[in-house]
């Protein structure tokens, strides 16, 4: 039977005190929301709906790339309601499943064996918490088996308040009954909402089989309703993190300190040192060292390199057995061959850095095409740009490039060509030449200046 998923993300998050909407504050560098709808698409379901309160563009605009369906919830007026907006939309004859946008830490895991729960006709994901304020208790029946009833925070008293079972708010159920129910559902409560919480005493009532499923892993059903709780559970995805990370083998020689805010894909011998973060899409070859400090962003790094502490690398690609930093910087669209050193305080910006090839320090290389086995001397940059555009600088193989050089683009030195240490090169320069581009040097003796 089709699988249809409803994400409630129409909260307003007032205990966020922030004019970002709620489910776009971030876990691992990626909006809350997001995460549960990646977890929803690996469901494979036949539609994703997402119910959103009003001026939510930028909700929509980050979320382009998913097929969602959107619903907007004009007015606040509970989860039931909510639902009930997407109702219209859905099949009755076929499964729904409602999710929640500030609980991202849910597992696909999880929920499909939720799913697969027999001999129910509602299912209720429940979690056990020593601390169970701020959720819907769970009421069960004189057999402890079905759920007769969920009692809100608000409305709880008493013995009530004691109970550790705390509902999560995700349900799976036939379409045609949680329409039917939402029916019934009145806003008789402390809030004046429409509770998605009583259809479970409606169905209850009607003798229809209500069937929890009590989560393994309470972390995942965490609910986000303040900074507080996000912290607690940015807390928590880090460690899953490098647990992971861990368990495919990589040494982590200060794990709490390494944050991860995207995919890592990692191979074997890999070591990872203190205070590194990790973002994007992050692919690492066999026995690459990251050092301390440094940050890694949509990056691929290919074997035997070592990334020295304090570098920071973008976008870019990273050849066998390189050596980068320390205090290198690599910023967007570089592609760097093997064998290559960058050394400390250089930054290289949209190049390509052919093998063997050297900047030990100090340069700057921006818009370069740069060929095998050259040297980069210290404090050489290329000057790329001229105030109004960009331009490109090519330097072919085995060029040696003295220390202190400008490279004013568009410029092109061919293979073999010498620079001597403080030019200015302005003009093209042909194969194995030596070019000097400086003053001569004037020396006066007996000088003295004026007294």
């Amino acid at each position: 039977m089709s699988l249809h998923v409803v994400i409630l993300a129409a909260g307003k998050g007032k205990r966020m005190k922030s004019s970002l909407p709620k489910v776009m504050h971030c876990i691992g560098g990626q909006p809350m929301v997001e995460h549960v709808l990646a977890t929803a698409k690996k469901l494979k379901p036949d539609s994703i709906h997402v119910v959103a309160p009003k001026d939510c563009e930028l909700i929509k605009n980050s979320l382009s790339a998913y097929p969602i369906n959107w619903h907007i919830q004009e007015e606040q007026l509970g989860t039931a309601d909510a639902v009930n907006i997407v109702l219209p939309s859905l099949p009755e004859n076929e499964k729904m499943l409602i999710l929640y946008a500030d609980t991202p830490l849910i597992e696909e895991k999880m929920l499909s064996d939720f799913m697969s729960m027999k001999e129910s006709d509602l299912n209720i994901l429940t979690v056990m918490l020593d601390n169970p304020f701020g959720y819907g208790r769970i009421v069960r029946d004189k057999q402890n088996k079905k759920i007769d009833e969920i009692i809100e925070e608000l409305d709880a008293k008493g013995a009530e308040k004691e109970i550790k079972e705390c509902n999560t708010g995700i349900i799976y159920s036939d379409i045609k009954l949680v329409k039917d129910m939402i029916a019934l559902v009145d806003n008789k409560n402390a809030k004046n909402e429409y509770y998605l919480t009583d259809i479970v005493k409606i169905a209850s009532s009607k003798n229809l089989r209500v069937t929890p499923m009590v989560a393994d892993n309470p972390d995942r059903v965490l609910g986000i309703n303040d900074k507080s709780q996000l912290a607690i559970s940015e807390k928590i995805y880090q460690r899953m993190c490098r647990e992971e990370l861990l368990n495919q083998g990589v040494t982590l020689t200060d794990p709490d300190s390494v944050i991860v805010r995207g995919s890592i894909d990692v191979e074997e011998d890999v070591e990872i040192d203190g205070n590194v973060i990790l973002e994007g899409n992050i692919s690492i070859g066999k026995s690459v060292k990251i050092q301390a400090h440094s940050i890694l962003k949509d990056t691929t790094i290919d074997a035997d390199t070592i990334v020295k502490p304090y570098t920071i690398i973008e976008d870019s690609k990273i050849g066998k057995s390189c050596t980068i930093g320390p205090y290198a910087r690599i910023r967007p669209n570089c592609e760097i061959d093997k064998d290559v050193t960058i050394g400390n305080f250089v930054e290289v910006k949209a190049s390509t850095i052919g093998e063997g090839t050297k900047a030990a320090h100090l340069s700057y290389l921006g818009d370069s095409e740069i060929g095998k086995e050259v040297n980069i001397g210290a404090g050489t940059i290329t000057c790329n740009y001229d105030g109004f555009k960009k331009h490109k600088t090519i330097i072919g193989d085995n060029v040696f490039v003295g220390s202190n050089t400008e490279l004013i683009a568009p410029l092109v030195v061919e293979e073999g060509v010498t620079i001597g240490a403080g030019s200015t090169i302005t003009d093209d320069s042909p194969k194995d030449s030596l070019v000097i581009g400086r003053a001569r040097q004037i020396t006066k003796k007996n000088w003295k200046g004026s007294k």
